[in-house]
């Protein structure tokens, strides 16, 4: 009774095990959106095994309805929109394929808690099923029981080592609990099938040690030596958890991967002007890739992104465009960062995993880069150039400024910022601005009257506190300069401002389609005021005449740089990059009008980053193949050569005995072990009833040779040592009847034989 309560009792608890590590995850990753797909991947292969035994099903068709089960639960449950009347198609195999190469380069650059992208899930999903597949063939098919534990215990091992200290205790209590209920159940239920206690006779073998610890010895040198070589394993993480970062402070910190500033300088002043993307929009404005929304002390003052804090950094935003809201479909070409360029605020995107640092709008790619990509995002636009405004509504910018943006309003306390401050107040104060508005515009004015700054593109793009105090003194410089000087003036008068890097609208290539090149890369301030929220409007910058790349472009903003502005121009074998405004081109909705709801299309599934994310893949692959090929040509020559030594012994007597000598080997090979006190003969009788009744006569055979020539008298002849040899293929033959393909390699490859005395 007790054994019979402990079969149904045992598969129960492995399954819990499974399910206890595979919750682990939540020490990885940031949200609870992984915890139903990953605990029914660790439920399901149990069922399928139990399913499989109870059917009296063999080990190849259980294995077959494993990976069967596997493709139809990532397909239905994971990817159920791309499916057909339930039938995966070609948009389903792409899901899965971006999904897979998005999870892959989280895993690479995204140290724990890493969001809970669907390529993430993906991946946990294939790893917990993988896992709890095994560990039931471990516990019911090769009736083991520390061993059927293993692949929980590597999984959890894993999640230990690289999580954080979220739920630590609980799941350690549950793991072990569970770990102990099924080790005692698996024992009590196997007490019956000739084992004892923690050994089964049945399952794993002492010289099944060898490979596993080759194999695994291997995986350590992978891990290793060649995991850090592999392409893109140094890249600095986009996602840094705090306490192993930079500033220790708690939640996630976006990296950007160069310096936006230096970016903007090199793309202006390079020779060559190179297209960069394609957007077609029915509203041109600027292609924002990134906001820089801390004025830090560091290095005298500079701008930088922050994203610090749970909560700063969301995945994903929606695939359904609110009200309102307009359209841009992007064909990005060499643009290389990981930043996606859209108009701000971008509300929707039809692309999965994107990153988006909340505070800013900033939107990421889960991808090394996006060069390639295709999407379509919507955004709602600020309010744009030319849009006129009440009286009331430029009064209530007075309103105080929201605790939540008091932040945007932080300055480093010294001596510069405090002379940059009263230039700014003397801007405002001979403008007679009282409003935060009509400080804003005041401090646009200041920059852009004619002849007072000079626009020149070859002057560096540093923006410490004092550069920008320099820029207002020799008032010459481009965007960047422009940008940050503006950017710290308005903070200083209490308004909340930031940077804002990207490109202009670019060049008219077809009906409401733009044409971006580096030439048009630029930089911006952003400022918040009540009642209209972040806007771009105060463009600093001069604007473009055709002559100089880098100037402002802001549709239906009529400010150029003036006849008297000295500027820089590129060489003459650069193309004009002047930008044309089509006529026509929207503004805000008229009053009183409510847009049409958008609806995203699907982008073109087209994405040269799914090669680079598998490349490690294949590099691993190929490893693995090469280890286990070296091990299997190692095997097989090493006993073939052995053979071939005691084949061709000079001696007949000697051949004899290493033909006999085979036999053991393979004896040994199929688990028949022969007791000391054993005679050949004796070993002769017992082999048919653990074998096969074929290998009688050529066991006997094979006994009285060996006997002869090893207690004999008599002379032992070549045609003895011919016979010996006959017999052993033929016991060979017996002991390969009526047993499976996999069971014989298992014994080929065996290399106990090699080292047994």
């Amino acid at each position: 009774m007790m054994v019979r309560r402990a079969r149904l009792v045992a598969p129960l608890a492995l399954a819990a095990l499974s399910v206890v590590a595979a919750l682990s995850l939540g020490r990885v990753v940031d949200s609870t959106r992984f915890v139903l797909p990953v605990v029914g991947a660790a439920l399901l292969p149990h069922a399928l095994g139990a399913l499989t035994r109870r059917r009296g099903w063999s080990g190849w068709v259980g294995a077959l309805l494993a990976a069967v089960g596997l493709v139809v639960y990532v397909v239905l449950a994971l990817e159920p929109s791309t499916t057909t009347f339930g039938l995966p198609g070609a948009d389903t195999w792409h899901a899965l394929d971006t999904q897979l190469s998005g999870g892959w380069h989280l895993l690479r650059t995204a140290p724990a808690p890493a969001p809970a992208t669907d390529g993430a899930i993906l991946l946990a999903v294939l790893a917990v099923w993988v896992m709890a597949a095994f560990a039931d063939w471990l516990a019911f098919a090769r009736h083991t029981a520390l061993a059927a534990v293993s692949p929980a215990l590597v999984f959890f091992v894993w999640t230990s080592t690289l999580g954080t200290n979220d739920t630590q205790l609980l799941v350690t209590v549950g793991f072990c609990v569970a770990t102990g209920v099924f080790v005692l159940a698996q024992n009590l239920a196997l007490l019956d099938q000739r084992r004892s206690w923690l050994v089964s006779q049945r399952g794993a073998r002492p010289h099944w040690l060898a490979p596993a610890a080759l194999l695994g010895g291997a995986a350590i040198v992978v891990a290793l030596v060649v995991a850090p070589l592999v392409p893109g394993a140094g890249s600095d993480p986009l996602l840094d958890v705090a306490g192993r970062g930079h500033d220790g402070n708690g939640g996630h910190s976006y990296k950007p991967s160069l310096a936006p500033f230096v970016d903007i300088g090199r793309k202006l002043d390079d020779v060559n002007d190179v297209d960069l993307f394609t957007v077609k929009s029915d509203v041109p404005d600027y292609w924002r890739i990134a906001a820089l929304d801390t004025y830090s002390g560091d290095n005298g003052g500079e701008w930088t992104l922050s994203a610090e804090g749970d909560g700063s950094v969301d995945v994903g935003l929606p695939a359904t465009a609110p009200a309102g809201a307009h359209l841009q479909e992007f064909a990005i070409g060499p643009l290389g960062e990981r930043w996606l360029p859209a108009a701000y605020r971008p509300v929707a995107i039809d692309l999965p995993n994107t990153l988006v640092v909340e505070s800013s709008g900033t939107i990421v790619a889960d991808a090394d880069q996006v060069s390639g990509l295709r999407y379509t995002v919507a955004s709602k636009l600020p309010p744009l150039a030319g849009t006129e405004f009440t009286a009331g509504q430029i009064a209530a910018t007075a309103s105080p400024t929201p605790a939540a943006l008091r932040r945007f309003l932080e300055l480093p306390q010294t001596s510069d910022i405090a002379q940059i401050k009263a230039i700014a107040e003397e801007v405002v104060t001979a403008a007679g601005a009282t409003t935060p508005y009509a400080k804003a515009e005041a401090l646009r004015d200041y920059f852009r009257d004619d002849g007072r700054f000079t626009y020149d593109t070859t002057v560096g793009s540093t923006d410490d506190a004092p550069a920008i105090l320099a820029f207002l003194h020799d008032r010459r410089g481009f965007c960047v300069q422009f940008a940050s000087a503006y950017a710290v003036m308005a903070r200083s008068l209490g308004i909340p401002a930031r940077v804002a890097v990207g490109f202009t609208p670019g060049t008219t290539v077809a009906a409401d389609t733009y044409k971006v090149t580096s030439h048009d890369a630029h930089a911006w301030p952003e400022i918040y005021l009540s009642g209209m929220g972040w806007t771009h409007l105060f463009d600093p910058t001069p604007g473009q005449n055709g002559t100089a790349p880098g100037g402002s472009a802001l549709p239906h903003d009529d400010a150029t740089v003036g006849p008297t502005a000295t500027t820089i121009p590129p060489p003459a074998t650069t193309p004009a990059t002047g930008n044309t405004t089509p006529s026509g081109t929207g503004g805000p909705s008229a009053p009183g009008t409510t847009p049409a709801t958008p609806t995203l299309a699907p982008a073109p599934t087209n994405s040269s980053s799914g090669t680079d994310a598998w490349l490690p893949v294949f590099v691993v692959l190929g490893l693995v193949v090469l280890v286990v090929g070296g091990y299997v040509g190692a095997v097989l020559g090493l006993k073939r050569r052995r053979r071939a030594r005691r084949h061709a012994a000079g001696d007949p007597a000697a051949a004899v005995g290493g033909a006999w000598a085979e036999a053991l080997d393979r004896l040994h090979e199929a688990a028949v072990v022969p007791r000391a006190a054993q005679t050949p003969l004796d070993l002769a009788a017992m082999v048919p009833s653990g074998t096969s009744p074929t290998t009688a006569q050529p066991m006997h055979a094979l006994a009285r040779a060996y006997g002869a020539a090893r207690y004999g008298e008599g002379v032992i002849a070549a045609d003895d040592a011919r016979d010996a040899w006959a017999s052993l293929d033929e016991l060979e033959r017996a002991l390969d009847d009526d047993v499976s393909w996999t069971r014989r390699w298992r014994r080929r490859l065996d290399p106990s034989t090699l080292v047994r005395r």
